[in-house]
């Protein structure tokens, strides 16, 4: 279920001016400009004339949530469809014509979203933002090119597989997760990957590829105005369609823990540790945030200090506020030989959080953490237009301008609070070295 230098300059932001930390650097620069064309689809713009960049993003609110057993890994599939041309732009032409322009493209899916984007210098907007919309709303769905790629992802599936730590992530979700399609990798199973068809592919895209589900993002040294306009002749004739309501399993609360394990050629083992936690949706994901960043963010974390004392080889946390549900995972490898141990002290971290208050010292440093990480990310056109783009996702685009003063507002009872709450029965997959 998804990743994104400079000490000095941070250092001089954080501390060496009279910028307030708890307000985005590109927040003070310009306001956001959200608007909705008369077919349904979301227009957000920023000016940041700090740099001659634009990064370019279409937003669709569709992921592998929209998926079922039987298609599962279709959105990637499209993902990976929709750079193969139109009638009028061949095989390869665009990442030729991006090259060109001294600009980079990719795309990702991800649970309950897919994006695609490019970042040109700001004066080449013209030159390279008709042939996304033509990609857009003409893709080729060309046979021969879809049988490639399908290999391709089958490839990427095998890797997949074949990584220790993501297929304990993946596990881990399938023990998690009931019936949800959140369960699923959102790659998908070689066996659902190879049921994609040119219908079946052409059949997700009008479903869900419709205006009023999605937000065109633009963020960089442009004229806002001017921009909307451009956006809103591009799209004139893009018709609104209703959008299917998705009826997914609501998942039951997890009152006794969950285990399961396999065996595999592996020195050391691997587990993937967790609960569920607040959706993107609750007020609750700030206070989760902070208490991921005690958890497991900078040197001074509590998943450190295991580290430090050599119990654990390498351990991570992650908070995934989705929209259905949240998701908590740590993800650990450990001596084999330390295994019992290593698992002991995590519970017992996790549990202190539940009954001992965090110091006000350990929850401002959680908060700095995030500020900082917020701060740095925002150095980079993408990473800002990424951030816009995961709120609008989320439930509410402004709610970008407004992450660091509700990460701020959290309060030590508040971690102890949603730690009481969310840290009930705990889910464990473990992959274990072959005797």
């Amino acid at each position: 279920m998804k990743k994104e230098v400079i000490a000095i300059l941070l250092f001089v932001i954080l501390f060496g001016c009279a910028q307030d930390v708890n307000v985005p650097i590109n927040e003070q620069n310009s306001p956001l400009h959200v608007s909705t064309l008369p077919n349904g689809m979301t227009v957000t713009t920023q000016e940041l004339h700090a740099t001659p960049l634009v990064t370019i993003q279409f937003w669709v609110h569709t992921g592998s949530k929209n998926e079922n057993n039987t298609n599962n890994g279709i959105a990637h599939i499209f993902e990976h469809i929709w750079f193969k041309g139109t009638a009028t732009q061949p095989v390869g032409s665009f990442h030729k014509r991006v090259e060109a322009l001294g600009g980079e493209l990719n795309a990702m899916t991800s649970t309950d979203w897919t994006m695609f984007y490019v970042t040109v210098p700001a004066d080449k907007f013209d030159d390279i933002f008709p042939n996304m919309v033509d990609l857009l709303l003409h893709p080729a769905f060309n046979e021969t090119e879809i049988a490639k790629e399908t290999q391709v992802v089958l490839e990427e599936q095998r890797f997949s597989l074949n990584d220790p730590q993501r297929f304990v992530d993946d596990q881990f979700g399938l023990l998690l997760i009931d019936e949800h399609p959140y369960r699923n990798p959102t790659i998908g199973y070689p066996n659902t990957i190879l049921n994609a068809t040119q219908e079946s592919i052409k059949h997700f895209y009008t479903t869900w590829y419709v205006p009023n589900n999605m937000n065109i993002v633009i963020v960089g040294d442009i004229n806002e105005l001017t921009v909307r306009q451009k956006i809103a002749n591009a799209f004139k004739d893009f018709q609104q369609k209703p959008v299917p309501l998705l009826h997914n399993p609501v998942q039951k609360a997890i009152t006794t823990p969950k285990y399961n394990s396999s065996f595999r050629s592996v020195g050391n083992s691997y587990i993937a540790l967790g609960y569920l936690a607040p959706s993107a949706n609750d007020t609750d994901k700030y206070a989760f945030t902070v208490l991921n960043a005690i958890f497991s963010s900078g040197e001074s974390s509590r998943l450190q200090h295991l580290k430090q004392n050599n119990t654990l080889t390498s351990a991570n946390s992650y908070y995934l506020p989705l929209n259905d549900m949240g998701v908590f995972e740590l993800v650990a490898v450990i001596d084999p030989a330390k295994k019992g141990e290593a698992i002991a002290q995590i519970l017992t971290q996790i549990n202190t959080l539940k009954t001992t208050p965090v110091s006000p010292e350990e929850l401002q440093r959680a908060k700095n953490q995030i500020k900082a990480d917020t701060l740095r990310s925002q150095e980079e056109v993408f990473q800002i237009g990424f951030d816009i783009g995961k709120a609008w996702i989320n439930g509410d685009v402004n709610e970008y301008t407004t992450y660091l003063t509700n990460i701020n507002k959290v309060t030590s009872a508040d971690v102890q609070r949603i730690a009481d709450q969310y840290f009930i029965a705990h889910t464990m997959y473990e992959v274990k070295p072959n005797s």
